[in-house]
C-alpha cells in the first residue's frame, strides 16, 4: 500500500483522495474472500503482509488468527492501541456488485472488511507521520468478534502487554450517511446475559415431546412481547431511530431488549429447550428483566404442568466509552472532518453488543460509529443483512478519523498541546 501524504489538520484534499483507491482495493479483496469466526487464516495472512510492508513489527497467530502490529517510535514513550475486527458472517450475499463474496453462504455483512482496510490505512498514515508521533501505536486485528470470543483470546495471548497501552480505540460502520462520525461519552453498546431454559414435565404429568416444544414456543412468545423497542428494518426507520438516539428520551436511555428463541436449525433436537438473552442499559435493568422473565415462566409452567431450569450460558459487560478519552478526541475529529460531520448521541444503540468491551475492562477505551451509507446508490449499511454494502468513501473518513484520534491521544499523554 502506498503511504499517503495526508495532512490530518485539514479537510480532505486531492492528496488524501489519492489514497482512497488503495483502501478500496484492499476492502474489496477482503469482501470477496470472507471467512467466518475462527477461520480467518487467509484474511490474517493478507493483512499481516500489508502491515509488514509498512515496516511494522508484526506478530501473528495470537491465540488463533489474531495479529498484533507495533509502530514503535520510542520504547520509553506511551503506547495507544487501535482495534479492528476481521471475521465475516454465515449469510448469503444478494448484491450483484463485481466485488461480491465469492464464498457461498458467507459474506462481510457487518463491515469488518471496512474496519480491516481502515486499520491498514491508519497504519500507513501514521507510518508516514512517525517522526512526529509522541509515542507508539499498537494495531490489534481481532478475529472472532461475531462469536464474542476473539477479544478475550487476544487478551490472554498478551495483546495488551509489553507494553500495556494507555488507551484503546475502535470504530464500527453504521447506517448513517458516509462522512459522519457519531459519538457518545457513555454507554456505546450494551452487554448481555444469556441463559438456556429447559422445561420438564411435572412428576405426575404426561406430556409428549411435541407438547413440550409447544409450551416452549409459548414461553418464547411471551418473553418477546415484553419488548418496547424493535430493530428498525428500513433506511427511513433506521434514520428515525438515530434521531431518537440523538434526542435521548428517558425510555431509550433505560432500554431493555429481550431475546428468546428455539433452536433455529433443529427445534425438535432437545424438546422443551430455548435460549433467552437480555440486553439492557445497565446491569440493574438486566437483573430486573430476569426477574420479570422468571415470573412469567412461573405462571406459564404452573398452568402447563411443567417446571423450568435456567442455566447461565454467558455474559458480556457493557461497552462504555471513557468520557475523558472521547472529550479529548472530539476536537481532533472536528479538525479533520469538520464540526458538521460529528453527531453526539444521548442514548446507545440497544440491539447489538461488542466484545471490544473486554478490552475496556482492562484499559480505558472508546469506540465511534462510522457513517457508511449512501441511499442514492442503494448502499444502506444495514448490519447483518444480505444486501449489506457501503459507500466506500467511508474508508477515507475512518482512516483520517482514527489517525487523528491516535495522534491526538499520544500528544495528550505526553503533555504536548497540539493546538
Amino acid at each position: 500500500m502506498r503511504i499517503p501524504n495526508l495532512n490530518l489538520q485539514s479537510s480532505f484534499d486531492n492528496r488524501a483522495f489519492s489514497f482512497l483507491p488503495d483502501l478500496i482495493s484492499l476492502r474489496r479483496a477482503l469482501h470477496q474472500h470472507p471467512e467466518i469466526s475462527g477461520q480467518e487464516s487467509w484474511t490474517s495472512a493478507l493483512l499481516a503482509e500489508e502491515l509488514k510492508q509498512l515496516g511494522l513489527a508484526v506478530r501473528t497467530g495470537m491465540d488463533g488468527h489474531g495479529i498484533v502490529a507495533d509502530l514503535v517510535t520510542n520504547p520509553a514513550a506511551p503506547t495507544v492501541a487501535l482495534r479492528v475486527d476481521m471475521d465475516a458472517l454465515p449469510i448469503q450475499e444478494t448484491n450483484e456488485a463485481p466485488y461480491r463474496s465469492q464464498v457461498p453462504g458467507v459474506m462481510h455483512a457487518c463491515g469488518h472488511d471496512v474496519h480491516s482496510a481502515i486499520g491498514v490505512g491508519t497504519a500507513a498514515v501514521l507510518t508516514h507521520l512517525k517522526d512526529h508521533l509522541r509515542g507508539n501505536v499498537r494495531f490489534l486485528f481481532q478475529p472472532e468478534e461475531e462469536e464474542v470470543t476473539g477479544a478475550l483470546r487476544m487478551i490472554r495471548a498478551g495483546a495488551l502487554r509489553d507494553p500495556v497501552p494507555e488507551a484503546i480505540f475502535g470504530l464500527h460502520v453504521a447506517p448513517l450517511p458516509a462522512g459522519q462520525i457519531a459519538w457518545t461519552d457513555g454507554l456505546f453498546l450494551a452487554g448481555f446475559d444469556h441463559f438456556l431454559c429447559t422445561l420438564t414435565p411435572q412428576e405426575s404429568a404426561l406430556i409428549s415431546a411435541s407438547q413440550l416444544n409447544a409450551i416452549a414456543a409459548r414461553c418464547v412468545q411471551a418473553i418477546l412481547r415484553f419488548n418496547a423497542w424493535e430493530l428498525p428494518e428500513t433506511w427511513s426507520e433506521m434514520q428515525a431511530f438515530w434521531d431518537q438516539m440523538q434526542a435521548g428520551p428517558h425510555a431509550l436511555r433505560h432500554f431493555i431488549i429481550y431475546d428468546a428463541s428455539l433452536d433455529p436449525e433443529n427445534p425438535a433436537a432437545w424438546p422443551g429447550q430455548f435460549g433467552i438473552g437480555i440486553k439492557a442499559a445497565n446491569p440493574h435493568l438486566r437483573r430486573t428483566a430476569l426477574g420479570r422473565i422468571k415470573a412469567t415462566l412461573n405462571t406459564l409452567c404452573r398452568a402447563s404442568q411443567t417446571e423450568y431450569r435456567l442455566e447461565p450460558m454467558g455474559t458480556m459487560p457493557d461497552m462504555r466509552n471513557d468520557a475523558g478519552l472521547v472529550h479529548h478526541a472530539v476536537p481532533a475529529l472536528e479538525a479533520v472532518l469538520g464540526k458538521q460531520a460529528l453527531i453526539k448521541l444521548e442514548a446507545a444503540f440497544p440491539f447489538n453488543c461488542e466484545d471490544f468491551a473486554f478490552f475496556t475492562e482492562i484499559i480505558p477505551g472508546a469506540m465511534f460509529w462510522l457513517g457508511a451509507a449512501d441511499p442514492d446508490q442503494g448502499k444502506y449499511a444495514l448490519l447483518h443483512t444480505p444486501d449489506f454494502d457501503v459507500d466506500e468513501r467511508c474508508l477515507l473518513t475512518g482512516t483520517a478519523a482514527m489517525a487523528a484520534v491516535l495522534v491526538n491521544q499520544l500528544a495528550n499523554l505526553s503533555g504536548y498541546d497540539p493546538h
